[in-house]
């Protein structure tokens, strides 16, 4: 075999093992055993429970939100919607599926993990805090999800006037423009639909670097006519969108990584929230 034979051999067998490597990887994640769900470990940070969730937002509970949105609109003839933000393992959208097999739920992460990865990773979910049976999961109409960055106030991939109930929890002190994602819940939110956030500790505003306090940001809400207020837990809001508008925030430039001693360009008034208008 003479040399130009051997390098043909050669780039052949190398073209095969990379295709190789990758179908393999892609079908690794199409076809994962369920049994493997057993040796997964999973982030506890990531996998609060809907009890959990429900002692953050009391006195109110989540599936008593979405119980009486879904009579209203079953009386409508409608659709409900709920959307959790930074839904980790999906643990709680599970067990609200469970109770709610008719409401059509939705998830968004930032991005894919080992133990979640694509839509069917509820049912390792399922099966791993033994919410349901393999059965069970397998002819469950799973809820729906987008891997996405929210953190630099990217618009949420969804309709305006889409869901009627949007919560998160653990996930606002990881987002920089704050404002500019709750312009979107508002947004994608039906007119009375109702917004819970748990866990939040400010709310990021970039007008020379500050952080304001959850009183001052539900007065900037109250401006513009949004029913807004902290529960119990001082950690935890709600919000109703009571118009078919947005919370009105300016478009700005990233938010510096050193927020002291910030130059006149960095402070000019054109890269800072306007919520005057």
């Amino acid at each position: 075999m003479n040399l130009r034979n051997i390098l043909l051999l050669f780039s052949s067998v190398m073209i095969v093992f990379c295709l190789t490597l990758y179908f393999q990887t892609d079908n690794s994640v199409q076809s994962m055993n369920f049994e493997q769900y057993k040796n997964l470990n999973y982030n506890k940070s990531r996998s609060h429970s809907l009890a959990e969730f429900n002692e953050k937002i009391a006195p109110l509970r989540i599936e008593d939100l979405v119980s009486e949105v879904y009579e209203k609109n079953k009386i409508l003839g409608e659709k409900t919607r709920v959307m959790e933000v930074g839904f980790g393992n999906g643990r709680v959208l599970i067990e609200l599926k469970k109770l709610f097999p008719e409401v059509e739920f939705y998830g968004i992460n930032k991005s894919k993990t080992l133990t979640f990865y694509r839509r069917e990773s509820f049912i390792l979910t399922a099966l791993k805090f033994n919410l349901m049976t393999e059965a069970e999961a397998k002819e469950m109409v799973l809820p729906y999800v987008v891997f996405q960055d929210l953190d630099f106030g990217q618009r949420i991939p969804y309709d305006d006037n889409k869901f009627d109930l949007i919560y998160s929890q653990s996930t606002l002190p990881y987002i920089r423009y704050t404002f500019e994602l709750f312009n979107e819940i508002m947004r994608v939110l039906k007119k009375d639909g109702v917004s819970i956030h748990a866990d939040v500790t400010g709310v990021n505003v970039y007008s020379k670097g500050v952080i304001i306090s959850m009183k001052d940001a539900g007065k900037e809400f109250r401006k513009k006519g949004i029913d807004f207020y902290v529960l119990e837990n001082p950690q935890s809001v709600r919000f109703k969108k009571n118009f078919d508008t947005v919370f009105p925030v300016t478009p700005h430039q990233p938010i510096p990584a050193n927020l002291k001693n910030l130059n006149v360009e960095q402070n000019r008034s054109d890269m800072s929230y306007n919520l005057e208008e």
